[in-house]
C-alpha cells in the first residue's frame, strides 16, 4: 500500500487555514472517498474552484496531472478496504469485552515468541550502520511510518540526520541522490513496500548501505538486502505494528547510550 495520497491529506489538515484552497479540495475528498468515479470537473464545481486549482493542487502534491492524482485516489479506496475486510476477518459474535481480551491474549502470544526468537545482536549491528553513516533515510508507509517517525525523532535528537521521505514520489526523487556513506533503512512488515519492485531494486542498486526491517523474512527480494531484522515469521500481520513499535524503542535508546560513549 502507498500511502501517499492520505499522507499528503493528512499533512494538510495539521497545518491547515479554513480558506485555504489545499484545504478545501482535501475536505472534499476525505467526504467523497468511495465515489465509483471522479472527474476534474467534480473536484471543482463541488470546492467552488477552477479547474486549473484543481491541476495545480495536483501538481503541488507532487502528480505530474489529475490523471496520476486519481490512480492514488482510487488506491485510497483499496487500502480502506482492506482495513475493513481485516477488522471483519477478526469480528466474531461475541460481547466486545471477550474480543478485546481475545485480541490482548493474541498479541501477548505473539510478543512472547518474538522475544523467544529475538537476536539482541541485532541492535548492535543496526546501532553501529546508524552511527557510522553520515545520513540515515527511512522508508516506510501508513502505520509502520507512524513509528518509524519515531525513530527519526530519536535519531534527530542525537544530532543523526535522519530523513523520511512522505509517499512514493518522494522516496523515488530521493534515491539517485543517495550516496555511499548513507544508510536506507526499509520498514515493510508484510512486504507491499518492498514488493514495489522497482523502488527496491533502485534502493538495492544505489551507493548506499541497506538494511529490511520486517516480520516477513523469506519474501521474495528480501534475500538482496545488505541486512534483514526479522521481528517474526510471517505472523499475523495486525500484530506487526506493536513488535515495531517495541523493537524502534529498544534500537532507539541502544543507540542513544552508544552515541553518549562518543560524545
Amino acid at each position: 500500500m502507498s500511502g501517499g495520497l492520505i499522507l499528503s491529506i493528512q499533512d494538510i489538515l495539521n497545518h491547515y487555514q479554513t480558506n485555504d484552497t489545499e484545504y478545501i479540495i482535501a475536505q472534499y475528498l476525505l467526504n467523497n472517498l468511495y465515489r465509483q468515479s471522479i472527474t476534474i470537473t467534480d473536484i471543482a464545481k463541488a470546492c467552488h474552484l477552477s479547474e486549473a486549482s484543481v491541476t495545480r493542487f495536483s501538481k503541488k502534491l507532487g502528480y505530474e496531472g489529475f490523471s496520476e492524482f486519481k490512480k492514488d485516489y482510487f488506491l485510497m479506496q483499496l487500502e480502506e478496504n482492506e482495513m475493513e475486510l481485516d477488522l471483519l476477518a477478526r469480528k466474531e459474535k461475541q460481547p466486545i469485552n471477550k474480543l478485546l481480551l481475545a485480541e490482548l491474549q493474541t498479541v501477548s502470544d505473539e510478543f512472547n515468541t518474538f522475544i523467544n526468537h529475538f537476536d539482541p545482536k541485532q541492535l548492535e549491528t543496526i546501532s553501529k550502520k546508524i552511527q557510522e553513516s553520515q545520513r540515515i533515510y527511512l522508508f516506510s508507509t501508513l502505520i509502520p511510518g507512524n513509528i518509524t517517525m519515531i525513530l527519526q525523532t530519536v535519531l534527530l535528537n542525537c544530532g543523526k540526520e535522519a530523513i523520511y521521505p512522505v509517499d512514493g514520489r518522494k522516496q523515488h526523487e530521493i534515491i539517485p541522490y543517495l550516496k555511499k556513506d548513507d544508510l536506507v533503512i526499509v520498514v515493510s512488515l508484510e512486504g507491499s513496500l518492498v514488493m514495489q519492485k522497482d523502488l527496491t531494486l533502485s534502493i538495492i542498486n544505489s551507493k548506499a548501505s541497506n538494511v529490511l526491517i520486517t516480520q516477513n523474512p523469506h519474501m521474495k527480494l528480501s534475500s538482496l538486502f545488505d541486512t534483514v531484522v526479522s521481528l517474526g515469521n510471517h505472523d499475523l500481520e495486525r500484530t506487526g505494528k506493536y513488535k515495531l513499535l517495541a523493537f524502534v524503542e529498544l534500537l532507539g535508546n541502544h543507540y542513544m547510550v552508544e552515541n553518549k560513549k562518543t560524545q
